[in-house]
C-alpha cells in the first residue's frame, strides 16, 4: 500500500526519488517500478569494465580521427586567440598610455597599430569559431550515424524475449536519445577537457611571465577546485541516469499506446493514458530541475 501511494502523483514520486538520492541508493533501487535486483547486482561496475567501455568508444572514434584532429586544432587556435586578447590591453595601458615621455604622434601610431591588430585577431577568432562549430557538428553527425548503425544492427540480432521486455518505444528511445547523449561525450569528455587543460597551461605560462606569485596562488587553488568538481559530478551523474530510464519508459508506453490505439479506445483508456504520460513528463521535469540546481551550486 505505501508503494502504491508513492506512485500516485509526480510530486510523491519525486519525493521518493529525492529520498533515494540523499540515501545514495538511486542506482541500486531506481524508482522505475521494477523489482529490486539481487545483492550482487548492486555493486558498482568495476574499473576494468569501464576501461572496456572506453576502449570501445575510442574504437568508434578511430575512423574519425582526422576530423577529430581538425576540430582539436581549430579549438586550440581559438583558445590561443582568446588567451592573448588581454595582452593587447596590457600593451595599450602599460606601454602606450602610461608612458609619460612618449611623443603624441608616436603614441597615436602605436594605438592605431595595436587597435588594428586587435581587430584582426577578433575577426580571425570569429571565423575560426564558426569553422570549428561547423566541423564539430559535422563530426558529431558522422559519429551519431555510426553509433546508430551499430546499435540498430545490435537490436536486430537481440533475442526476442529481450526485445519484448524493451518494447518498441524503449528501442526508439535508445536509438534517438541515448545515441545523442553518447555523441555528446565527444564534446564533454574528450574535446572540452583537452582544450581546458591546454588553456590552463597557457594561462599558467602567461601568469608566470607576468607575476610568479600570482601563478603560484592560481596553482594552489586548482587542486581543490578539481576535487570539488569531480565530487559534485559523481553526485549529479546518477540523476541523469535516472532521467534516461524514465524517458525510456515514457517513450515505451507512448509507443505501445499508439500501436494498440484500437484497444485503448475500445476500453476507454484515453484519459488514463494521458494522465500517465503527464505524470511521467512532470517527473522528468522535476528531476531536470533538481539536477540543474546542483549544477548551479557547482
Amino acid at each position: 500500500m505505501p508503494a502504491s501511494r508513492t506512485r500516485r502523483s509526480s510530486r510523491q514520486r519525486y519525493r521518493a526519488f529525492v529520498e533515494k538520492y540523499q540515501q545514495r541508493t538511486l542506482d541500486e533501487h531506481p524508482d522505475t517500478g521494477a523489482a529490486a535486483k539481487p545483492a550482487e547486482d548492486k555493486k558498482p561496475a568495476p574499473s576494468p569494465k569501464r576501461r572496456e567501455y572506453l576502449r570501445e568508444y575510442l574504437r568508434w572514434l578511430w575512423p574519425h580521427r582526422v576530423a577529430f584532429a581538425v576540430v582539436v586544432g581549430l579549438s586550440l587556435s581559438v583558445a590561443g586567440l582568446e588567451m592573448i586578447q588581454p595582452l593587447f590591453m596590457r600593451f595599450i595601458v602599460d606601454r602606450v598610455l602610461l608612458v609619460p615621455d612618449l611623443a603624441a604622434t608616436h603614441r597615436s601610431r602605436l594605438l592605431n597599430i595595436a587597435g588594428l591588430t586587435f581587430l584582426v585577431v577578433i575577426i580571425v577568432e570569429s571565423v575560426l569559431t564558426g569553422l570549428r562549430d561547423y566541423r564539430q557538428r559535422l563530426l558529431n553527425t558522422r559519429v551519431m550515424l555510426s553509433l546508430r548503425r551499430s546499435l540498430y544492427d545490435r537490436f536486430l540480432h537481440l533475442p526476442l524475449p529481450k526485445l519484448w521486455d524493451m518494447k518498441t518505444g524503449g528501442i526508439l528511445s535508445r536509438l534517438t536519445g541515448d545515441v545523442e547523449t553518447t555523441t555528446g561525450l565527444l564534446q564533454l569528455a574528450v574535446v572540452s577537457p583537452t582544450i581546458s587543460a591546454i588553456r590552463l597551461l597557457i594561462a599558467i605560462v602567461i601568469l608566470t611571465s607576468l607575476n610568479w606569485r600570482l601563478s603560484f596562488m592560481a596553482l594552489a587553488i586548482i587542486p581543490g577546485i578539481m576535487i570539488l568538481s569531480f565530487t559534485q559530478a559523481r553526485r549529479v551523474r546518477p540523476i541523469y541516469r535516472s532521467l534516461r530510464k524514465d524517458a525510456e519508459q515514457i517513450d515505451g508506453r507512448v509507443g505501445e499506446t499508439f500501436s494498440g490505439i484500437r484497444v485503448v479506445r475500445a476500453f476507454g483508456r484515453e484519459l488514463r493514458e494521458l494522465v500517465e504520460y503527464l505524470r511521467g513528463r512532470h517527473m522528468v521535469l522535476r528531476k531536470e530541475m533538481f539536477a540543474q540546481r546542483r549544477e548551479m551550486i557547482l
